[in-house]
């Protein structure tokens, strides 16, 4: 070979050799399946579903496979999955150890993950403590605690229906549901929580009885407001009485109507002529009877009070403050409605008079002058500055106020003063106290007042020489940061419902006051007395601007119309703790009440009525033939839009011949109502109907009358007027 061959052989044999070596170079490496699964924890209940997925490199997916100690070990849905897309693992029936699952390359089966080690264990369900006897129409909450990951479903039964109802009717794990018990005591309630996911496990609670409400050991205040039979007129008793080992041991009144202007002792001791108790009905109401004295071993009873001497009222307990109560006379002697309230007793101290403080009170009924022919109707409301040093009860006027009406007389006041005579008197052991009111304009008033706590006390007129028949309340002023300025009040919405005369006889008036910055006044007006048309929707404020006092909380609101009455004036004094109890000022009327600045207003719903209250009502017949009132417990289910539960009514037919009280427990009571964002609801309330309902007249079925229902609060507490032309009633419902 010649040297130019050997070169070019050389030559030749490097560059194949540079094009192996390129060929070799660009050939990637085989690539290594990876397989990684999704965590799963490593305990599952009997029959649980999980999700698990396998994430792989694998563009054929995986196969899936379970294995356990002892089988079966459940299952795998699907049994082959791609990349990132999950199976489903079921447990088996019954508990396992040893469960592995494992995810395998479909391309080499050489490749794969699993799980660790799982134990399929049994599910439980274990509930929280639930203490018996529990309230009628109380609440309680109970929990579940479950390892069922779906939670659990509940249900009650009893010995006699109805059993209550629970909401929500699943949970999950730890979340709780609502036992609202029933309107009635009953006996074996039982509550149980059910897997969702086994049927077969369950919890229960052990036997629960429905019993009546009770009154605690204790000291109770009471004021109630209504028709006295004997007296064809007004009247009014407050008083607080004490409760030891059951019995009501001690206490004392004070009771007024045109007659009559007392101060009773209230005695409970076990004795030959009676015996003062504080008991159950079968329905589960309270009663609590009142044996009033003239001797203090109670050999003489006061005949001028109750029946012979005793008194009977009626309550249902607030479900959710047991401390408190709706009562209703409950006798023939007279008919009338009010609340019970549990005694705060440092709120006072014996002997030593309340103040300095100020209140905002309302007081009305029937004015003494011109009692023989039934006097005219009288409200008073204001501000009492008792502005003297600790103890000495002074009130000097200064940073006092007042407006009254005294019905349609033409006689109206506005911004009066109180003489610097006027006092308050030192608290006795049951926290009655006695406000001295002297004016330039009125006789002489005394209200008794018991003190409830340091926010509340109830009042009525003792002994006087104004002689009238007056009723009343008054709240304890703390005023807001800054004091109570021209614009306290502004951008507030108000609640009111309020009881009264006019020139047809009865009136009743409930609405939603809105002070706007603009010191216009909108919201919604009803009435009702018999002669005004009625009025099915919220009647809306067309007109009126308000105006607020520098330091007093008190606010005028002037020139109300809303196209069916008016003008006139409204009154509001502010307690700074939501109260505003109101009166109005208007030649041919005189009514006055509570009023509550509403919270919740612009997102109320169906869902804000519901669950359990207490249910007050008072109200005239369409023939105005008697005041009739009722107490009971109803729960409303706002999802439904209505509410069902019962009541003792009792009817004064004072102008049937002969009259008559008619006494009815137990009537049936339902209930409907669409929501409004405003809180103005509309809707019917069937079984208060005195004079078109069986149980008052013998006939079939009751009237479904209309009312419109103003919410105070988002807990759905509210005023509830009636609109039509069949009888005059103010409702309350209260939950606190």
């Amino acid at each position: 070979m010649t040297f130019r061959k050997s070169i070019l052989l050389l030559i030749s044999l490097s560059m194949l050799a540079a094009l192996v070596a390129c060929s070799s170079s660009s050939t990637p490496p085989p690539v290594r399946i990876t397989v990684t699964l999704s965590s799963v924890a490593t305990s599952l209940t009997v029959n649980s579903q999980t999700p698990i997925t396998a994430t792989t490199n694998d563009t054929a997916g995986v196969t899936w496979t379970v294995t356990c100690t002892t089988s079966p070990c459940g299952t795998l849905n699907p049994t082959s999955t791609l990349t990132g897309a999950a199976t489903t693992y079921t447990a088996p029936a019954s508990p396992t150890t040893g469960v592995v699952i494992t995810a395998t390359s479909v391309t080499n089966h050489a490749i794969s993950a699993s799980t660790p080690t799982i134990t399929i264990v049994a599910i439980t369900v274990t509930l929280s403590s639930v203490s018996t006897p529990l309230n009628v129409n109380s609440q309680t909450p109970i929990t579940a605690t479950t390892n069922d990951t779906a939670g659990v479903t509940w249900t009650v039964t009893c010995t006699t229906s109805p059993c209550g109802t629970l909401n929500p009717t699943s949970t999950l794990t730890g979340a709780a549901t609502t036992y609202t018990a029933p309107a009635f005591p009953t006996t074996g309630v039982v509550i149980t929580a059910t897997s969702v996911t086994n049927h077969a496990i369950s919890a229960s609670t052990p036997t629960i009885t429905i019993a009546a409400a009770t009154l605690a050991d204790g000291t109770y205040v009471f004021s109630v407001t209504g028709w006295d039979y004997s007296d064809e007129s007004a009247y009014h008793v407050g008083g607080s009485f004490t409760i030891s080992g059951g019995l009501i041991t001690q206490g004392e009144q004070d009771f007024v109507d045109f007659n009559e202007q007392l101060g009773d002792e209230i005695n409970g001791t076990v004795n030959g002529t009676g015996l003062s108790t504080v008991t159950t009905t079968a329905d589960g109401n309270l009663q609590i009877t009142l044996v009033t004295c003239l001797v203090a071993d109670c050999t003489q009873t006061d005949t001028l009070v109750g029946v012979s001497g005793t008194e009977t009222f009626n309550g249902s307990v607030y479900p959710l403050n047991s401390a408190k109560a709706a009562i209703t006379e409950y006798d023939a002697s007279a008919t009338g409605s009010g609340e019970l309230d549990t005694q705060d007793s440092t709120a006072f101290v014996v002997g030593t008079a309340p103040g300095p403080a100020s209140y905002a009170f309302v007081i009305g009924g029937l004015d003494g002058y011109d009692a023989g022919n039934g006097g005219y109707a009288f409200n008073m409301g204001g501000v009492i500055n008792v502005d003297g040093a600790a103890g000495t009860g002074t009130i000097s006027g200064t940073g006092s106020v007042f407006d009254a009406n005294d019905g349609f007389s033409g006689l109206t006041y506005q911004d009066e003063d109180f003489a610097s005579t006027s006092i308050v008197s030192a608290p006795d052991a049951f926290g009655r106290v006695t406000f001295t009111l002297d004016t330039s304009v009125f006789s002489e008033m005394i209200l008794a007042g018991y003190i409830v706590n340091s926010k509340k006390i109830q009042l009525v007129e003792t002994v006087d020489t104004y002689e009238a028949s007056l009723g009343g309340i008054a709240y304890t002023q703390t005023a807001p940061a800054g004091g109570f300025t021209s614009t306290t009040a502004s951008g507030n919405s108000y609640v009111v419902g309020l009881n009264g005369y006019d020139t047809i006889f009865v009136l009743q008036v409930a609405g939603l006051l809105t002070l706007n910055a603009d010191t216009t006044i909108s919201g919604f007006i009803n009435y009702n007395d018999f002669n005004l048309p009625p009025q099915a929707a919220p009647s809306a404020i067309t007109g009126g601007n308000w105006a607020e006092d520098v330091g007093t909380g008190r606010v005028t609101l002037s020139n109300v119309t809303d196209g069916h009455a008016g003008p006139f004036t409204l009154q509001l004094y502010l307690d700074g703790n939501n109260h505003a109890p109101t009166i109005m000022l208007v030649d041919s009327a005189a009514v006055g009440g509570p009023g509550f600045q509403q919270s919740g207003g612009g997102s109320f719903a169906a869902t804000s009525f519901t669950g359990p209250y207490a249910m007050g009502a008072t109200g005239w017949d369409f023939n105005e033939d008697g005041e009739f009132d009722a107490v009971g417990p109803v729960v409303a289910t706002g999802s439904a839009g209505t509410f069902a539960g019962f009541s003792d009514v009792n009817w004064l037919s004072i102008f049937s011949t002969p009259p008559a009280t008619i006494t009815v427990p137990d009537e049936n009571v339902s209930g409907s109502f669409t929501a409004a964002a405003n809180g103005a609801f509309t809707g019917t309330i069937t079984g208060l109907d005195v004079t078109n309902c069986p149980a008052f007249i013998g006939g079939v079925g009751c009237t479904a009358d209309t009312f419109i229902y103003y919410l105070v609060d988002p807990t759905g507490d509210n005023i509830a007027i009636e609109t039509d032309s069949n009888q005059i009633t103010l409702g309350y419902f209260v939950q606190q």
